[in-house]
């Protein structure tokens, strides 16, 4: 989605002048049952880089919570849904593709040890849910002696692009004109 959107390779569809559409779908498969989240839009043509990364993110964040709402609703197969770790892994997934984010140096990963302490502490991550954007942070020892980090503090790089607003740079495709059932299937192809 990133590259269709920084490239401007979206299809180009009569009644959208100036705009292009794109498509962006997660899925999970798990026991032989699959399922995803397929959303489209229309991004205008000729944005700044800094805009079409907002519009970006904020596809992606809506793609991400329809695809947790709906794996939640899968509560039968797995606890998977709005998973504590979930949206935020996500995150630093989307800011590693868009800005190259180093997140080893950005998030000071601790050892597999201290890890499993947390997790012993805490519980899996399956049992606590989290619906935002921003980690559910707990106190670890190591953090605070070989890190030094005494109050953990989600990295302000993840958190450096605003999303941007439905309506002026980008929309549901279909929402505004209609998007015909045959260019939604070429579409869908395309990804």
């Amino acid at each position: 989605m990133w590259q269709d959107i920084l490239h401007e390779n979206g299809l180009d569809i009569p009644g959208y002048q100036g705009k292009h559409v794109v498509g962006y779908r997660q899925s999970m498969g798990r026991y032989g049952v699959s399922t995803e989240h397929f959303r489209a839009y229309w991004v205008k043509k000729g944005l700044s880089i800094a805009q079409k990364q907002s519009v970006a993110l904020s596809i992606f964040m809506e793609v991400s919570l329809g695809f947790e709402s709906m794996q939640e609703q899968y509560s039968w197969l797995t606890n998977s849904g709005y998973s504590e770790e979930d949206l935020v892994s996500n995150l630093v997934g989307f800011y590693i593709e868009v800005l190259g984010v180093n997140w080893v140096s950005a998030c000071k990963p601790v050892s597999q040890k201290a890890a499993q302490a947390v997790w012993d502490g805490y519980g899996s991550v399956g049992s606590h849910k989290n619906r935002a954007f921003k980690p559910n942070l707990y106190p670890c020892e190591e953090c605070k002696g070989i890190h030094r980090i005494v109050t953990p503090t989600f990295p302000s790089i993840f958190q450096s692009i605003q999303p941007a607003r439905k309506g002026k740079d980008y929309n549901e495709a279909g929402k505004d004109m209609p998007l015909p059932k045959h260019l939604q299937s070429a579409l869908y192809r395309q990804l």
